[in-house]
């Protein structure tokens, strides 16, 4: 049996760990080149997921999957309200990330769709996308956008599956000396 719900504080730590997991050490890599030596990057990842509220992942947008009462994935999202913001806080290479995921102004965008490894495989990721797909109609968006890696193929055949179509790329920029990727990609789907 499964359940999604709004995340609260309490799920602050679940929400950092599977952004985390989401973008392949992106998150934990600009901890730990902007963290002070009082604070593991985690704790500040957790601690700016519950006080910033200008982050696009921000716990006020995460809703977590549970499966028998066990927290197994999250979906962050809300509506693009605006074009492209590239935050100071942020290092550049978030910058080509950014600029996609605020694209598409009135699109609801998905900012992160994770699903612990123990629980993949189960179909969990395409009901999150249903739910924002709920979300989005609620809010009467015309759509939900989508960004991810060029080689991530499991995610791009999924989001392809499930009627999101190719709209808009940038280049990825390395880091913390990870490479493979050569693109992000911006993908739509229109209801």
């Amino acid at each position: 049996m499964f359940t999604i719900r709004p995340a609260t504080r309490n799920d602050a730590l679940h929400v950092a760990a599977l952004v985390d997991l989401a973008g392949h050490g992106i998150e934990i890599e600009h901890r730990i080149n902007s963290v002070d030596h009082d604070h593991s990057p985690l704790a500040a990842a957790r601690q700016m997921i519950i006080a910033d509220e200008t982050l696009p992942y921000h716990l006020s947008k995460a809703h977590l999957m549970e499966i028998d009462g066990e927290v197994a994935a999250c979906l962050i999202g809300g509506l693009v309200t605006s074009g492209a913001v590239i935050e100071a806080q942020f290092p550049d290479y978030y910058g080509p990330l950014l600029e996609l995921e605020s694209f598409v102004p009135g699109y609801w965008a998905v900012i992160c769709v994770a699903v612990y490894p123990e629980f993949q495989g189960q179909g969990l990721a395409r009901r999150l996308l249903d739910h924002a797909a709920a979300e989005a109609r609620r809010l009467k968006a015309p759509g939900l956008s989508i960004v991810v890696e060029d080689t991530n193929t499991k995610a791009l055949t999924l989001y392809r599956n499930w009627g999101f179509s190719d709209r808009e790329t940038r280049a990825w920029l390395p880091y913390g000396g990870r490479s493979g990727p050569k693109n992000w990609l911006l993908l739509t789907r229109t209801f």
